[in-house]
């Protein structure tokens, strides 16, 4: 009787909880925020264990990567650096939602990056690295998106330092194989699966248009299998192989080229007179010390473009001005006697030499790139100018003893001429025994003469006068008075005339030529302009 009388109060509270009850079950469907807290809630999914684990079958995850930079190729520790995106995507059926009011309204979530520590991950690491860390700029760069069906996307920027085991036999003609290698640390390949993703159109190794490296040029780039096995089991690995292709053009212009240089002026000394002992011994001792001295969605983006205008002071006053005066300094040396062999030649060598290592010293300052910068143009001129003045000298050296030598010649000739005659005035007057003695020696002293481009004349002279003062003492002689030292200057004139011309010529055309090498130089690098392509 009692309860007949309650039921309807029964009722009218059973229906109020029920209401309640729904009314926040629709709230939690009805926002985001307890929407995502009931589907990775602790109670129903546990990041502890990995997806499809209960169905005893491994969990496939696809990989991309995208490779922003690749910089500092180290062949000294033989790694490099590269900045890239890191893409894995799998399936996890715990967070699948298609079956809720929130796969009409979407299909797609994308979580903040803090709530990836509340959902189950692949253990991925990089196997050949040496250093890395995750980019934090200006916020941690990962992204996490669940999609209805429960596949997730788990994006990250990765800056590495990976170990790349060079081949250096051919360097600097060489071509070398860099790997990215990414293996599971944990799982087995009964538990975890790596594949690269060949479902989408693009490529599953994608890589930066605008990468640019100073030494190296990416060639080619693959995508492999790898799985190990080790003594704790076969483990999911795949790699990436980069084939780079050593640019040349870097050390042509910082290697070979100077290295050529200093090889050629060493030539020179062949050219100097070998009684030049200390000009000599200066050149190749200075050219030794040089030789070993030594696509998932469209993202917003802004871009600011600073425009710079390098100060030039600092390089007119540190680099052109002193290897313009450089480049003079070695001009002074065509005024100089071509006789001064020591002065000249430590000139002309102590001027390339301050040229090769004033260029080593900026280099040293600035990027390795392959392009030619305007001032690798400007110390190269400096450097072709000073060399080319020491050539000169060589030049003016080999004229000058060539004719001196030819005229001594010429000269005891005409002196062994005058002495042949005496003989054979000897001849006439019965001196048969002295006259053949003094025969063979006057034909011994030519040939010498004529063998060596040279001859001692005044001793010739001396000897053939006390040979027909003994061997005649009592004849008349005819005299033949010739002065040795007039007769070389009158000869010499022309020789020294010869090599002063062409120092004549040299002293005008080479400051000629640098002005105008300065004229088109400055002309047109301050004139140039550099366009840069901004994607």
């Amino acid at each position: 009787m009692h309860l007949s009388r309650d039921f309807p109060y029964l009722i009218t509270i059973f229906t109020l909880v029920f209401s309640t009850h729904y009314s926040r079950s629709g709230a939690a469907i009805n926002t985001v925020e307890e929407f995502l807290d009931t589907l990775i809630n602790s109670s129903r999914y546990d990041r502890r264990i990995r997806p499809f684990f209960d169905q005893r079958r491994a969990c496939n995850v696809t990989m991309t990567i995208h490779i922003n930079t690749i910089s500092a190729i180290n062949e000294v520790n033989m790694d490099y650096n590269t900045d890239l995106i890191f893409r894995q995507s799998w399936y996890d059926p715990r967070l699948n939602y298609s079956g809720t009011d929130w796969a009409a309204k979407s299909p797609e979530i994308t979580l903040h990056y803090s709530l990836i520590d509340r959902i189950w991950v692949p253990d991925s690491f990089f196997r050949n690295a040496k250093e890395g860390k995750r980019s934090d700029i200006t916020v941690p760069n990962r992204l996490i998106r669940v999609h209805r069906d429960g596949k997730v996307l788990y994006s990250q920027r990765l800056l590495l330092k990976l170990d790349c085991q060079m081949k250096l036999q051919k360097f600097p003609l060489d071509n070398q194989t860099c790997v990215v290698n990414i293996g599971s640390y944990g799982f087995a390949t009964t538990d975890l699966a790596f594949f690269w993703d060949q479902a989408s159109n693009i490529s599953a190794i994608r890589v930066n248009e605008d990468l640019e490296m100073p030494d190296f040029v990416l060639s080619n780039h693959e995508a492999k299998y790898c799985n190990r096995t080790t003594a704790t089991g076969s483990f999911a690995c795949i790699e990436v192989h980069l084939s780079l292709q050593r640019n040349i053009n870097l050390y042509l212009q910082q290697l070979y080229l100077p290295s050529t240089l200093i090889v050629a002026l060493s030539f020179i000394a062949f050219w100097i007179d070998y009684k030049s002992h200390p000009a000599r011994t200066l050149l190749s001792l200075l050219l030794i010390v040089t030789v070993t001295t030594k696509a998932e969605g469209s993202f917003t983006c802004l871009l600011v473009v600073l425009h710079l205008k390098r100060l030039f002071g600092y390089y007119l006053v540190q680099v052109y001005i002193p290897s313009m005066l450089i480049v003079i300094l070695s001009f002074v040396s065509f005024w100089i006697d071509h006789k001064s062999v020591p002065a000249r030649i430590s000139v002309g060598l102590l001027t390339v030499l301050t040229v090769t290592t004033q260029s080593s010293g900026i280099r040293s300052q600035l990027p390795r790139v392959s392009y030619i910068k305007a001032i690798d143009v400007w110390m190269s001129a400096c450097l072709v100018f000073v060399f080319a003045g020491l050539l000169e000298y060589a030049l003016v050296n080999v004229i000058a003893r060539k004719g001196e030598l030819r005229q001594q010649v010429r000269f005891s000739k005409e002196v062994i001429g005058n002495r042949l005659a005496q003989v054979h005035f000897y001849k006439k007057d019965g001196g048969h025994q002295s006259n053949a003695e003094t025969m063979e020696t006057l034909v011994h002293k030519t040939s010498n003469a004529e063998r060596k481009l040279s001859g001692n004349t005044t001793n010739t002279h001396v000897h053939y006068s006390s040979m027909s003062n003994t061997n005649a003492p009592s004849q008349p002689t005819p005299q033949v008075v010739v002065s040795q030292p007039a007769q070389l200057a009158i000869a010499a004139k022309p020789v020294r005339d010869s090599a002063q011309f062409v120092d004549l010529i040299s002293a005008v055309l080479f400051p000629v030529a640098f002005i105008v090498f300065n004229i088109i130089y400055w002309m047109v690098y301050l004139n140039m302009h550099v366009e840069y392509i901004l994607k």
